[in-house]
């Protein structure tokens, strides 16, 4: 028996955003397993009558570390590719952007001879851009907190794109995106302009965008905001 695993990146948001490729596919699909049922596609494909799975309840259980959740997700997809031949799972944004879980699957699959087969989506760059009418010759640093401003991996020569700015740990964590504020004071002042940029949630999931200073970070970030992410522009003479 086969055992394929088709990965469908679902877009940053509206389902007007699903491509006609992954929509085709969603529909065909017996089952479709969502690492998060946050995306308005989810309780589309409900309406249809499709069968969908979610995997939030897990992001409710304590982990000791952070790769220990999709471990488990990458598992639980291998073995119903084992019992059922095929599986459908589906991603918000694009498969192939930021994504722990496709990377494991890849990786894992060829040992237990599963094929993987990508369904491309929009990623939620491709929307940053278009909000902020920016030129993309001036060059652009896509950076998570954690992994790059924390350490300092990043440079302030260059536009900064801030993705999952809240600074989890794990996944239970609470938002820590006053980290995230702090980490890019290091190398720029208080006062330098920044872009939030989410979505509204249910049921539109449009874009909305912010402007203040960064110092204001926190405060105008609020409660939690779905797909958000924060827009630094470059420093002409970073600061000391």
């Amino acid at each position: 028996m086969t055992n394929s695993i088709t990965i469908v990146g679902l877009g940053p948001g509206p389902v007007a955003l699903l491509t006609k490729e992954a929509e085709c596919e969603l529909l065909a699909a017996e089952k479709v397993f969502f690492r998060t049922g946050a995306h308005p596609v989810y309780d589309w494909l409900k309406q249809q009558g499709k069968h969908v799975v979610s995997f939030d309840k897990l992001y409710e259980s304590p982990w000791k570390n952070p790769g220990e959740i999709y471990e488990f997700m990458v598992s639980a997809l291998l073995k119903e590719g084992e019992l059922s031949g095929k599986v459908t799972y589906a991603l918000p944004g694009s498969p192939v952007f930021l994504e722990d879980t496709t990377r494991m699957l890849r990786k894992r699959a060829h040992a237990v001879g599963a094929t993987v087969r990508i369904v491309h989506g929009l990623s939620f760059v491709e929307e940053a851009l278009s909000q902020l009418n920016l030129d993309f010759e001036e060059g652009l640093q896509v950076v998570l907190p954690w992994t790059h401003l924390e350490p300092g991996r990043f440079t302030a020569k260059l536009h900064l794109l801030v993705c999952q700015i809240e600074g989890r740990r794990v996944p239970e964590d609470e938002p820590r995106v006053e980290l995230t504020r702090d980490w890019l004071l290091r190398s720029y002042p208080a006062d330098h302009p920044v872009t939030l940029i989410w979505t509204d949630g249910p049921p539109d999931y449009s874009t909305k965008t912010r402007a203040f200073p960064l110092r204001d970070l926190a405060r105008e970030y609020g409660s939690d905001r779905f797909f958000s992410s924060l827009f630094v522009p470059a420093l002409l003479s970073p600061a000391k």
